[in-house]
C-alpha cells in the first residue's frame, strides 16, 4: 500500500491538476474525503482516519465543490467539528471561486505546497517538511494541524509586487530618493519585505531558493541585455 503522502501526490494531485487545466469542469466538480459506500461503518476503503484533516485541508482549499462527510461532522466530536469548520471558514473568507486556477509551487515525497486563486487567495502546505514562512504583509495564519498550514490572504488590499519587490509608490523620483523607505530599499535586494541576506536564504526552503534563483537568473540576464544596449 502506498503510504498516504505519495498517494496524495501520485493519484489525488495529478487529478486535481487536470481538473485545473478543465475549466468548464471545475465549477461541476464534487470533492470528497470519504462517503457511506466507501467508509462509514462499512469501512470498504476508508480514507485514512490520521489523514482525513490533511484530506479536507487538500479538497477545501482547491477548485471544486467541496463536501463534508456526515460522519466526520456528527460523529467525530467537537473538536474534529471544530478543525472541519475552521477550514470551512478559511474557504468562505478567502473568496475563492469553484473554477478557481491552482499554482503548485512544489509537490515532492514531503512537501506539498500550492497558492489558490487569481490573485493567490490561498497558500496550503501538506506534508512533514516545513513550507517555510511566506510574506506576512500579504498573508494571515489560517488553520493548521498535523501534517497541514493555510495562509489567507489578508483582507487589506495587498502591496503590488514587481519580481523581487514591492512596487514603489507613485512619486516623483527626488521625492523617493529622499525618503527613509528609499535609503532602507539601498541596502541591498530584498524579497518582499525581507533583505535578501545569507541568514534569510538559510531560512528558504528548496523550493523557495529554486524559485528565487530562476527569478535572479532572470533578471541577471535582462541585466546584460540592457547593458549590451547601452554599449552601443
Amino acid at each position: 500500500m502506498l503510504p498516504f503522502f505519495m498517494f496524495l501526490l501520485t493519484i489525488v494531485s495529478p487529478c486535481i491538476s487536470w481538473l485545473g487545466s478543465q475549466r468548464k469542469l471545475r465549477g461541476y466538480a464534487v470533492t470528497f474525503i470519504d462517503n457511506h459506500d466507501t467508509g462509514s461503518t462499512q469501512r470498504h476503503w476508508p480514507f485514512p482516519d490520521d489523514k482525513v484533516m490533511m484530506g479536507y485541508a487538500y479538497i477545501l482549499t482547491h477548485p471544486g465543490i467541496p463536501s463534508v462527510f456526515w460522519d466526520h461532522i456528527m460523529d467525530w466530536g467537537d473538536e474534529h467539528r471544530k478543525k472541519i469548520a475552521s477550514l470551512l471558514k478559511a474557504r468562505r473568507d478567502s473568496g475563492i471561486p469553484v473554477d478557481a486556477p491552482v499554482n503548485i509551487q512544489c509537490a515532492d515525497d514531503t512537501l506539498y505546497l500550492a497558492e489558490i486563486g487569481q490573485p493567490p487567495a490561498l497558500r496550503v502546505a501538506l506534508g512533514p517538511r516545513p513550507a517555510g514562512q511566506p510574506d506576512m504583509n500579504y498573508w494571515s495564519h489560517g488553520p493548521n494541524g498535523h501534517g497541514y498550514r493555510v495562509w489567507v490572504k489578508r483582507t487589506a488590499t495587498p502591496q503590488v509586487y514587481t519580481s523581487l519587490g514591492p512596487t514603489p509608490e507613485a512619486t516623483p523620483l527626488a521625492s523617493r530618493a529622499n525618503s527613509p523607505r528609499s535609503k532602507k530599499s539601498e541596502e541591498g535586494l530584498r524579497v518582499g519585505t525581507e533583505a535578501l541576506t545569507a541568514e534569510t536564504l538559510k531560512l528558504m526552503d528548496s523550493c523557495q531558493l529554486r524559485k528565487l534563483r530562476d527569478r535572479l537568473q532572470a533578471m541577471l540576464q535582462a541585466t546584460e541585455t540592457a547593458l549590451e544596449m547601452k554599449r552601443r
